[in-house]
């Protein structure tokens, strides 16, 4: 399949959030991820919320996740991605804010992270939605949002940076919120959205596990997550069609998940949860069984299939 510029060999990537400091990148096309998504990357290098800060809530297959954007930094980043020579998958780079900015400063440090590392990634994500900083209330409000990637665009403009440029947002922006985000990535020629990042939220989900389990600050992924993530793709598919391209992201742990939120318009999906509960050979399980659905169905590509579930919705 492809997605904005970038053909795949298969449409199951891995999600940012998982390799923050690019340690293991020649790691994942073996494992058989069609890309992996690398970071999230800041400007200045941060340990991140002190441990602990994850927890498995196994009732419910899925993560509490309170890392807090740990990563090496801009400059660190640079020097790893220098030595990933032999590309054997797409690299995508997700680009988060430094933590204790002041909102003012937000989208010049997201600029100045991508001028830098712009030319090692395959695309571009800004992320906009890690529910696990505490000044995530203000990078994710739809305002600076729009803010951002009209400086994003300008900038891209000035300096001939042609990469795809997604924005990975949470799943408790309400419809309108929504539609404003879509309506400003279409203007801003953007080549599409990630849906969703972690629910944060616990009123909107319904667990399983006791709430000792859930005792716990941080963003929630996994199963809890998988409808929210398909209303989310949904929407954005029905609101900008073949204007934005979508990578679904939350409670993918079969094939059949993943063909799901594919029929509710995602080109593309990513894991993390699902792989680190199903091991290893799941994501090789996936792409051969999606395969065998993609047959079933009368498809012969991902592509075909894309948003083909919605009229059933």
């Amino acid at each position: 399949t492809k997605i904005g510029q970038i053909n795949l060999d298969n449409p199951v990537g891995l999600a940012a959030g998982f390799d923050k400091y690019i340690e293991a990148p020649h790691a994942y096309p073996m494992i058989g991820f069609g890309f992996a998504e690398l970071g999230s990357i800041t400007g200045q290098a941060q340990p991140g919320n002190p441990r602990p800060r994850l927890w498995r809530i196994p009732d419910d297959k899925g993560l509490i996740i309170y890392y807090g954007l740990a990563n090496g930094g801009a400059e660190k980043t640079e020097h790893r991605l220098k030595k990933i020579k032999k590309r054997r998958i797409p690299y995508g780079l997700s680009i988060a804010p430094t933590t204790g900015l002041d909102i003012s400063q937000m989208a010049d440090d997201y600029v100045a992270t991508l001028l830098r590392l712009h030319a090692y990634a395959d695309y571009i994500t800004l992320n906009v939605s890690c529910p696990n900083v505490a000044a995530c209330e203000k990078f994710a409000q739809v305002s600076f949002i729009k803010e951002l990637m009209e400086k994003v665009r300008h900038i891209c403009d000035e300096n001939k940076i042609t990469k795809d440029i997604f924005i990975k947002i949470g799943p408790e922006l309400s419809s309108e919120q929504l539609d404003e985000v879509v309506d400003a990535c279409v203007a801003h020629k953007f080549t599409g959205i990630i849906a969703t990042n972690l629910i944060k939220d616990r009123s909107i989900i319904n667990p399983k596990s006791s709430l000792e389990r859930l005792n716990h600050p941080g963003g929630i992924s996994g199963r809890l997550l998988k409808e929210k993530s398909n209303e989310v793709i949904r929407h954005i598919y029905r609101r900008a069609g073949d204007k934005l391209q979508i990578i679904g992201v939350g409670g993918i742990f079969t094939a059949e998940d993943a063909y799901e939120k594919i029929k509710r318009g995602a080109s593309a999906v990513q894991m993390i949860t699902g792989w680190i509960y199903g091991g290893p050979f799941v994501v090789g399980k996936i792409n051969r069984e999606l395969i065998k659905l993609l047959e079933r169905d009368g498809y012969k590509n991902i592509s075909e299939a894309v948003g083909k579930g919605n009229h059933a919705v």
